[in-house]
């Protein structure tokens, strides 16, 4: 009997710079939680796909189509949607501690790429941890703050 070899996502490769932005996005998913404490680490992976889908439409010049997402799925979607609108028009809070953080507004690339890092890292904690890993990863982070 042979064990099958798990290939797990590359690691983020995120800067301190990185961090503020990152974290206002992962912070309105454990807003969610708070609301939908039924949802799974599936139910944020279909609204990060969705989100990365539309900003990288915009990235290419197209006008993105309306999401196909509902209930709980979409009221998420929302939700970080606006916190994405903020990212780009103002930028991050600081976060305390942090000399080198990035709070100028995000381009649409460097969003497309901080969605594209939280996709993969909701596929490295599913894959490790279950269908409840990304979010006790969130959980555990941000009770420790």
């Amino acid at each position: 009997m042979h064990s099958q070899a798990v290939c797990l996502p590359k690691l983020m490769n995120i800067k301190d710079a990185d961090l503020p932005s990152l974290r206002e996005l992962e912070n309105a998913v454990m807003t969610a939680l708070d609301t939908h404490p039924d949802i799974t680490d599936h139910t944020i992976s279909r609204v990060y796909d969705t989100l990365h889908h539309h900003y990288r439409t915009r990235l290419r010049g197209r006008d993105p189509k309306p999401p196909t997402l509902d209930g709980a799925d979409r009221e998420i979607f929302d939700a970080l949607q606006k916190v994405c609108e903020k990212l780009l028009a103002t930028g991050a809070a600081p976060m305390a501690g942090l000399r080198d953080g990035n709070t100028n507004p995000l381009t649409l690339e460097q969003l497309v790429g901080y969605l594209r890092e939280l996709m993969r890292s909701v596929e490295r904690h599913t894959l490790t941890s279950g269908r409840f890993g990304y979010l006790g990863f969130l959980r555990q982070y941000f009770s420790a703050k």
